[in-house]
């Protein structure tokens, strides 16, 4: 399959850092079966719960997991003047990259000698001589401009000044480096012609190599002493695990504690940094603060209602936490459901004395997953996994809210893509022929997935000052307009001649100058788009994201068929079978087979 600006699967992969983060603030995960009491079964509206809910546990697991790694991380002991080996893999226009080399840099001045660092860059190699790294071509100039200043200016890490100089403009690696280079005394032409000729080729494909070697995919990947570093990202937790494998002087200047979530030696207590980052830093241990919280649940939901994990999690993360089960169908787990509107359970219902503990004041992300319901704070139901309906007029609501008509013997598809993700242009090609098959006898919705500020808002990204973004850029966000042009003015038919003749012909660098060819050669009235683009943007993108956010979708593809998350593959034949499945007699149509397409990748943007 041929993909959009030729983006690699292993690419997107790399791209996982950023999705993780953007994600953070809205997601959990949990396992649920969702088997019994089908009339009011929520059916899982998006990858909100079997893939999406990754994550109050994800957030909460690893705070637990990182917890648990400072008080038990193995060590090697040190050999007194051998250097640690740090190696970090990044790319040189992503956020979390210049993160951690702003954050290494301090390290590396002050323990000098004692640290072998290495900084590599993950890009691929398309033709000989020709790299493609994930932000672009900018970010191809900034990676080996960033390598021609390492050749020829590591004595005291000077080359580090240079790339924090970068990094305070990263969206300009390809030009800024000028500047930078004349601020800290570096020989410019020296630079430019590494830059400009085969031995900056030569540097960017042995990084290459290395960051290969190491199946360096997402940026930042680090490891110290040839083991992959998991740890926070600033300066004196890089450090704290650099001496653990040193006798380095500078050792000796590490503080007790820089945040609260340093002190973590007396079990069953919380810890408080004093002065913390100060050479007089210590730890504090207190009781912890007490928290009532109630769990609201259904006898009837089975494993659906399953808390085990959540709550083992939530007990090392609040240290005081005390909860009570409630079910909805006594009196009081009644007036619960009335006084906070619960459409879904399990809930979880937090006394405010939650915002006093140690763990909510540290933990910003964790604030994200809970929201205020009048007088408690309830973790959100994607984070909880919640997915029983309280009552069947609970149900139906929700299925009116997303569009979804059960019932008809027409089974409904709704597939979030974007443009320019190559597993989306997948989903879109393994939808296609079961369309051609079924045609109006099913239901076809192609969606889009649409962010708030990603990429900071600016122009590269969004419009409606940042309130509606793409992931890959501007031209993707102005293609996914055209498309959902087509599909509202000319129809589905005309939407998948549109959408898969520009997966092969465009690329995401030059859709905005490329698609009114291709509108043209499938005769598609180019002015009603160009007339729908202008005036319907806004309105039409506002519609996908409120009804991805309602979903939970984060991710491209991400598929429901009768408002159920379908997770299974992403052949013409699966997908035949997924919305023959839902015919309450399913047409002759259904016996045929479809096979399937040529890639078989399950990745996600």
């Amino acid at each position: 399959m041929k993909t959009k600006g030729k983006h690699t699967y292993e690419q997107h992969e790399a791209h996982s850092e950023h999705k993780q983060h953007e994600r953070e603030s809205k997601t959990a995960e949990s396992a649920i079966n969702k088997k019994e009491e089908k009339a009011v079964d929520k059916k899982v509206p998006g990858s909100t719960y079997l893939l999406i809910s990754a994550f109050i546990l994800i957030i909460i697991l690893l705070a637990v997991i990182f917890m648990l790694m400072r008080k038990q991380m193995p060590t090697t002991p040190p050999v007194s003047g051998e250097k640690v080996k740090v190696e970090f893999y990044v790319m040189s226009q992503c956020p979390y990259g210049t993160q951690v080399e702003n954050a290494i840099a301090p390290v590396l001045k002050s323990m000098g000698d004692a640290v072998d660092f290495h900084l590599d860059f993950i890009v691929s190699e398309t033709s000989p001589g020709t790299f493609q790294s994930l932000h672009g071509a900018k970010e191809v100039t900034g990676n080996i401009v960033q390598l021609c200043a390492m050749k020829y200016y590591p004595t005291n890490y000077k080359y580090i000044d240079f790339i924090l100089c970068q990094n305070k403009d990263a969206t300009n690696v390809d030009t800024n480096w000028v500047s930078c280079a004349q601020q800290n005394g570096m020989d410019v032409n020296k630079l430019k012609t590494c830059l400009e000729g085969e031995e900056g080729k030569t540097l960017l494909r042995e990084s290459m190599q290395r960051a290969t070697a190491r199946n360096a995919r997402g940026s930042p990947t680090m490891y110290i002493a040839d083991s992959a570093y998991q740890g926070q990202r600033d300066s004196t937790s890089f450090q704290r695990a650099i001496c653990q494998l040193s006798t380095s002087p500078a050792c000796a200047e590490i503080p007790k504690c820089t945040t609260n979530a340093d002190c973590t030696e007396q079990e069953g207590k919380e810890g408080y940094c004093i002065n913390p980052g100060m050479k007089n830093a210590a730890c504090e241990y207190r009781e912890p603060v007490p928290v009532n919280y109630i769990i609201l649940t259904s006898a009837k939901c089975g494993s659906a209602c399953d808390t085990t994990n959540i709550v083992t999690a939530l007990q090392q993360l609040f240290l005081g936490a005390k909860p009570s089960i409630v079910d909805v169908d006594s009196s009081e787990g009644k007036a619960l459901v009335q006084k906070y509107n619960i459409e879904v359970v399990p809930a979880f219902l937090f006394e405010t004395e939650i915002t006093q503990t140690n763990t909510w004041q540290a933990r910003t992300d964790l604030q994200s997953v809970f929201e205020l319901k009048d007088d408690k704070y309830k973790i959100l139901d994607d984070a909880a996994g919640a997915s029983y309906f309280v009552s069947e007029e609970k149900r139906k609501a929700y299925y009116d809210s997303i569009g979804v008509v059960l019932g008809d013997n027409k089974p409904q598809i709704d597939f979030f893509v974007m443009s320019y993700c190559p597993y989306g242009n997948q989903a879109e090609e393994g939808i296609e022929p079961a369309y051609q098959l079924l045609k109006d006898k099913a239901i076809f919705n192609p969606r889009y997935v649409i962010y708030e500020n990603y990429g900071g808002g600016g122009a590269n990204y969004c419009i409606d000052s940042g309130k509606l973004c793409s992931m890959h850029g501007i031209q993707e966000l102005n293609q996914d307009v055209r498309e959902l042009c087509v599909n509202k003015h000319m129809g589905i038919g005309k939407w998948f001649e549109f959408a898969l003749a520009m997966n092969s012909e465009c690329t995401y660098q030059n859709a905005d100058t490329c698609w009114e060819a291709v509108a043209t050669k499938l005769k598609l009235d180019v002015a009603k788009i160009k007339k729908c683009q202008a005036d319907e943007a806004v309105a039409l993108l506002t519609a996908e994201k409120a009804l991805g956010d309602k979903l939970g979708v984060s991710g491209s593809p991400t598929v429901f068929i009768d408002g159920e998350a379908y997770n299974g593959g992403r052949t013409p034949e699966n997908y035949k079978t997924a919305l023959c499945e839902k015919y309450d007699a399913a047409p002759n149509e259904c016996s045929t087979n479809l096979g399937a397409t040529s890639s078989t990748a399950s990745g996600s943007c």
